[in-house]
């Protein structure tokens, strides 16, 4: 079977290529055994999987511990339950707004099982191209829906980053407990990246450079580019109150830390 480039990975994500991929690793079988085995047990999770749901299925995703850059083959997937139908489809007026729901639905239900769909996956899953589902995340995301998608969430591509969306709810006034609900992220993960942000910020006020900034910060400059961004976007007097929180986190300029340091 052919498979085109963009769904390769969602393609190799199978249990049985899974299966197949660890008999290999780490019994060294010939191949033809392993593919045997890898269908035999495929054929008995099939036969004794537990029970789903009406219109539910079980993909296998990558773990959100995943970093960026790891090969498919070393990757810790997870079994995740996704409803690709439920009853509440039916009520939808037109195709766009119940494609719109299962890809809330179906990222979401992945996320809070610990693991993070690829767009291609949510392609590949709702039987659209990735070029129409990246249009629809992106359609939701400028009316504030977070969707956590594995390119999201480990700021790969060319996408804005999560980082500097909690980073802007909280300059547009949102409290902690808030973002935490809107974002689907940590108390704790919110708070380093503000105060990341407020480092940035306040080197910035500095007259640090850009590669000062990532040297000293040890951002990417992708990060470094979009707090930039917002650091000039929100340079406002509606959004001084948070600017001088921002200030205020750090008793010290960075450059008499840098003197204490030496």
């Amino acid at each position: 079977m052919e498979v085109p480039k963009e769904y390769i990975s969602t393609f190799n994500r199978r249990i049985e290529k899974q299966l197949y991929s660890e008999l290999r690793r780490d019994y060294s079988f010939p191949r033809a055994v392993c593919r045997s085995l890898s269908e035999l047990f495929t054929s008995y999770l099939d036969l004794y999987s537990v029970q789903r749901d009406e219109g539910q299925i079980i993909f296998h995703a990558a773990s959100k511990e995943v970093p960026p850059g790891v090969p498919v083959e070393e990757m810790h997937l997870v079994a995740v339950k996704l409803t690709i139908y439920d009853p509440a489809d039916c009520s939808a007026r037109i195709q766009k707004e119940m494609l719109k729901r299962r890809i809330i639905r179906i990222s979401n239900e992945a996320f809070y099982q610990g693991a993070l769909l690829t767009q291609a996956d949510i392609a590949i899953l709702l039987g659209e191209s990735t070029k129409t589902i990246r249009r629809h995340i992106a359609e939701l995301e400028d009316n504030g829906e977070v969707i956590p998608t594995r390119g999201k969430w480990k700021d790969i591509g060319s996408g804005v980053s999560h980082k500097k969306k909690i980073v802007e709810l909280y300059l547009q006034g949102y409290e902690y407990t808030d973002i935490e609900r809107r974002t689907k992220h940590s108390g704790e993960a919110i708070m380093r990246y503000i105060k990341d942000f407020a480092r940035v910020f306040i080197l910035i006020e500095e007259g640090y450079s850009e590669e000062e900034l990532r040297i000293i910060t040890g951002l990417s400059d992708k990060t470094i580019r979009e707090y930039r961004e917002l650091v000039e976007y929100y340079q406002t007097q509606d959004h001084q109150e948070r600017l001088e929180q921002l200030r205020s986190m750090f008793k010290k300029t960075s450059r008499e830390e840098e003197e204490v340091s030496q």
